[in-house]
């Protein structure tokens, strides 16, 4: 019966031991449970910050330093300056049509509106004379022939007058029947004052072709030489209605200084013998 009630109570103390050790883990997992809710609730409801501290009271024995955030340059300012167009490169005589050759020659002569040069005359006879060429457009032109040569011809915008000193003599011709009138109109367009005949590029000169069948007399065959890179008149060749020719060379050409316009005055002379 001892042995019976030992056996009892040792099982029953086995229980017992059960009994505790499963309250226990429910304990455990209660608490880690709470823990879990209570942090969960602690971030969901933040603890707010203290105030300011009130100014009467005094500075704090604490104070931030301020944060410094360190200063950068600014950039300088730089002015817009407006892009320049580029100028449009003008294309090379050779690369071009004979009719965009003439077109080139009208502007590049209707844009000269004076210029002096010394010429050198050459005749189909081989007699040669110099002087100096003074154009002022529109409509004035003076060649005053060096000695021993005593001519002089002068354009004043409505009538050219050749004078020669020696002989006495002034014939004056109205400026259209002349085959310079080409250098003294307003604008100039070759293909008004003479039938083209043919425009071409020749070595370092563009040659245009031309008959004149206004000129005084009949008509004129005409060939003008131009610099082929600036377009300058450089020479010109002219065969009258006889068939007298007589060739025409320009050098030291100066575009910059304005002649004085009394150079184009016509003298008065009693002589004088009007050709129309």
């Amino acid at each position: 019966m001892i042995l019976t009630e030992i056996e009892d109570r040792t099982t029953n103390g086995r229980m017992d031991i059960r009994i505790l050790l499963s309250i226990w883990r429910l304990l455990t997992i209660i608490c880690l449970v709470f823990g879990l809710v209570s942090e969960a609730r602690a971030v969901k409801h933040k603890i707010p910050l203290p105030p300011y501290r009130p100014a009467e009271l005094g500075p704090s024995a604490i104070k931030p330093e301020p944060e410094t955030i360190p200063l950068q340059p600014a950039p300088p300012v730089v002015a817009s300056q407006p892009q320049a167009k580029a100028a449009p490169n003008k294309p090379a005589t050779t690369d071009l049509s004979p009719a965009e050759l003439l077109t080139a020659v009208n502007e590049q002569l209707t844009a000269l509106k004076q210029f002096s040069a010394k010429f050198s005359q050459i005749s189909g006879n081989g007699q040669q004379v110099s002087g100096r060429l003074t154009v002022l457009r529109p409509g004035r032109l003076r060649f005053d022939y060096n000695a021993p040569s005593a001519i002089t011809i002068i354009a004043d915008g409505n009538a050219v007058a050749v004078i020669d000193s020696h002989l006495g003599t002034q014939d004056v011709y109205a400026i259209g029947l002349t085959p310079l009138k080409f250098l003294l109109g307003n604008s100039i367009n070759l293909a008004r004052d003479f039938k083209i005949i043919d425009v071409s590029q020749e070595g370092d000169k563009v040659v245009v072709y031309g008959e004149d069948a206004s000129t005084f007399g009949g008509t004129s065959r005409i060939a003008l030489g131009f610099d082929s890179k600036t377009l300058l008149l450089k020479q010109w060749n002219v065969t009258d209605p006889q068939g007298y020719e007589v060739q025409v060379l320009l050098a030291n050409i100066d575009t910059r200084h304005e002649p004085d316009p009394m150079l184009f005055v016509i003298p008065t002379h009693d002589a004088s013998r009007n050709k129309n």
